[in-house]
């Protein structure tokens, strides 16, 4: 009687947690690229129909009392792309210039940090980081981009070696990138290619620890 209880209010508390949509949280990412034409991809899921905000942090502060302070990192172009790798949205610079709540923290972003405000139907979506001018080729994420294969290719922007990004080699740039997803059910860096993702090294960690299981019972029945 006492478990028809618990089974019977289990099953309530499911229905009422189901009849809510999924919670809307923030994730911040940051890293380096090791070449000009490196491509970060952050995979995101969108739990209801809502309005997310990706921004970048790591341009530069352009709202100090000075003016403009660099902020070392590159200038990024951001790429918004469907399920089946269509591409949503491509922008060079977000052109706001503020700050923004992400878990609490208020993060600076200057006129050519990159600052996406859309809304976006319930599903699976990437998010692509490249360095300016690294623009996508096609409609497709397939299709790749522009600067693919030419790793040093902003040297040209100044006498600057390296990530310098913009007009001249007094405003030295480096390959550090810092993104805010907002709004969305989950998000995680896509590994690169050839790095298996958690969940598949998990089954391959399974599987051999199904192996050796096997092995040793064949060993045991040998013995008897």
């Amino acid at each position: 009687m006492k478990y028809r209880k618990f089974l019977i209010l289990g099953s309530i508390l499911l229905l009422f947690l189901l009849s809510f949509p999924s919670w809307a949280l923030d994730f911040d990412f940051s890293g380096t690229f090791d070449d000009d034409d490196d491509v970060v991809l952050l995979d995101f899921t969108v739990g209801s129909d809502s309005t997310i905000t990706i921004f970048s942090s790591s341009w530069g502060n352009d709202v100090g009392p000075s003016g403009y302070i660099p902020g070392g990192g590159f200038d990024p172009i951001l790429a918004i792309w469907d399920s089946a790798g269509a591409i949503e949205n491509e922008q060079d610079d977000g052109g706001n210039v503020g700050s923004t709540l992400s878990n609490s923290v208020l993060y600076t972003h200057g006129v050519w940090d990159s600052y996406y405000a859309v809304s976006l139907g319930a599903g699976d979506y990437a998010a692509s980081i490249t360095q300016y001018d690294n623009f996508a080729v096609g409609s497709n994420l397939s299709d790749g981009f522009t600067q693919a294969g030419n790793p040093t290719f902003t040297q040209a922007f100044g006498s600057a070696e390296y990530f310098n990004g913009v007009w001249s080699g007094e405003d030295p740039r480096t390959g550090d990138w810092e993104f805010h997803i907002l709004n969305v059910a989950e998000a995680g860096e896509r590994p690169p290619p050839g790095v298996p993702e958690p969940a598949t090294m998990l089954l391959l960690g399974s599987g051999l620890v199904g192996l050796a299981a096997a092995g040793r019972r064949k060993k045991l029945f040998k013995k008897s």
